[in-house]
């Protein structure tokens, strides 16, 4: 959104913050994204650019921008499917219940790993993933 810094002409930090905010992921705290346009905003008043605003550059800049942006929806997009489809999998609820596996990394594993029930105990699933497993039992 602000590749160069004319494009915060005008604008107050508070209204930089907002506009970020409404296109960004709403995992991303608002403190968080306002502690980043600050850093931009002061970085933008302190910058002397070497190109005007409405340079080639500027615009090849914005539209791998947009490219970025645009691969970021088609992942998140793919991430839901594949959510979706993990559900009616037999597994999955018990997988995502474990405290961090969550639902997209539960679904990856069953997505990789397909039946677990193929699996006669825990070793064979590690090999199965290349998992090498250090197990440390203090005998104090």
């Amino acid at each position: 959104m602000y590749c160069h810094p004319d494009f915060l002409v005008g604008l107050t930090l508070k209204e930089m913050t907002d506009r970020v905010y409404q296109s960004v992921s709403r995992r991303i705290h608002k403190d968080v994204i306002q502690n980043y346009c600050a850093q931009v905003w002061l970085a933008a008043k302190n910058s002397y650019p070497a190109v005007p605003a409405d340079s080639l550059e500027i615009e090849v800049i914005s539209e791998y921008c947009n490219e970025v942006e645009n691969y970021n929806k088609e992942i998140t997009y793919i991430q839901n499917r594949l959510i979706k489809i993990a559900v009616s999998l037999n597994n999955f609820k018990i997988i995502s219940s474990i405290p961090g596996a969550g639902q997209l990394n539960s679904a990856l594993l069953l997505g990789f790993t397909g039946d677990l029930a193929r699996f006669d105990n825990y070793k064979q699933l590690n090999a199965f993933l290349g998992l090498d497993l250090n197990r440390y039992i203090s005998v104090w």
